[in-house]
C-alpha cells in the first residue's frame, strides 16, 4: 500500500513540474489553431502569405499572438491599418486569441525583373539543406538591394548558415543578377514551421 501511495505522489510531482515548465518555457501550439489563424489571415485578398506565428500566454486563460503578413508594395499605411484591424477582430472572434502584433513584409508587384530574381534566389537558397523555408523576398532594383527570410535548420548555427548563404549570393562565378545586389538575409530559428 505504501508503494502505491509513493507512486501516486511521485507521478503527481512529475505532472506538477511538467505543467510549471510548460508555463515557463512554453509549449508547442496546436497545429489546427495555427492553420485556422493562417486561413483567416490569407482570406484577405491583399495578404499573400502569413509567417513566423508566435503564440504566448501570460495568464492562464488569455492567449496572445504575433505574426508577419506579406502585402503588396502598393498599399499605404491607411490600408494596412484597416486590414490589420479587420484580421485582428476576425481572429479574436473565431479563436479567442488576441493578435497583439502584426509585422508587415512587402512584395514586388510592378516589376517582372523582381519576379525573375526571386525565383533565382529561392532556387539558390533552397538548394542547401540548412534552408527549410524561404519567404518574404523583396528587391529594390534602383537601390540594388534585396532582402528575404530563411528558416534555418537547427542543425546549423545561424552565423554559419548566413556565412554560407552570403558567400553564395556574392559568388561571381555564378554569373547571376543577384551577385551585384546588397543582400539582407534574416535567419529565423525561433519559430516553429506550423503553417506548412
Amino acid at each position: 500500500m505504501g508503494a502505491l501511495i509513493s507512486g501516486f505522489i511521485i507521478k503527481s510531482g512529475i505532472d506538477m513540474i511538467r505543467d510549471t515548465l510548460d508555463e515557463i518555457l512554453g509549449k508547442r501550439t496546436d497545429k489546427a489553431v495555427s492553420r485556422q489563424i493562417k486561413e483567416i489571415l490569407t482570406s484577405a485578398p491583399e495578404v499573400r502569405g502569413a509567417y513566423d506565428l508566435i503564440l504566448y500566454n501570460y495568464e492562464s486563460n488569455q492567449d496572445l499572438a504575433s505574426v508577419h503578413i506579406e502585402l503588396p508594395d502598393t498599399m499605404n499605411v491607411k490600408d494596412v491599418d484597416r486590414l490589420t484591424r479587420n484580421v485582428e477582430a476576425k481572429i479574436y472572434e473565431q479563436t479567442g486569441i488576441i493578435l497583439a502584433g502584426v509585422g508587415v513584409y512587402s512584395y514586388n508587384t510592378e516589376d517582372s525583373e523582381a519576379a525573375r530574381m526571386q525565383n533565382e534566389v529561392r532556387e539558390k537558397v533552397l538548394a542547401y539543406d540548412l534552408a527549410l523555408q524561404f519567404h518574404c523576398f523583396y528587391v529594390d532594383i534602383a537601390a540594388k538591394e534585396m532582402r528575404f527570410d530563411v528558416v534555418m535548420s537547427f542543425d546549423i548555427k545561424p552565423q554559419e548558415g548566413l556565412r554560407i548563404l552570403y558567400e553564395d549570393m556574392k559568388n561571381p562565378t555564378r554569373n547571376t543578377r543577384s551577385t551585384s545586389y546588397r543582400t539582407w538575409i534574416f535567419p529565423i530559428k525561433f519559430c516553429q514551421i506550423i503553417f506548412d
